[in-house]
């Protein structure tokens, strides 16, 4: 399962969620500045089989029923914040489900 973070996670979560055994990549340059539809698209064609991201607005604004990969909603954008609760990101990464939306709490 290979994880994408979304243009608002801190890329220095990274290597954290790494060394916790997720594989997970930053946001590419490239698709900077995209709107949620587009990215959407964008996460399903390249394969990607979760999208991290702490716009808690995203999965009310895209349908996911039928798509190839889930949602995991983290409750800050601040690297302090999403440090103390890395086994639980790791957790829902590893558990989440396609078309599914799992909310991490603090």
């Amino acid at each position: 399962m290979t994880a994408i973070f979304d243009e608002g996670v801190p890329l220095d979560l990274l290597p954290i969620l790494r060394k916790a055994g997720c594989d997970v990549v930053g946001f590419p340059n490239r698709w900077k500045g995209t709107k949620n539809g587009r990215l959407v698209q964008l996460v399903e064609s390249e394969g990607f089989t979760c999208l991290l991201t702490s716009d808690k607005n995203l999965p009310h604004q895209q349908n996911l029923a039928g798509r190839s990969f889930a949602i995991v909603v983290l409750p800050s954008p601040r690297l302090a914040e999403l440090k103390v609760i890395v086994s639980r990101i790791v957790d829902a990464v590893v558990t989440a489900k396609p078309g599914h939306v799992t909310l991490v709490e603090r």
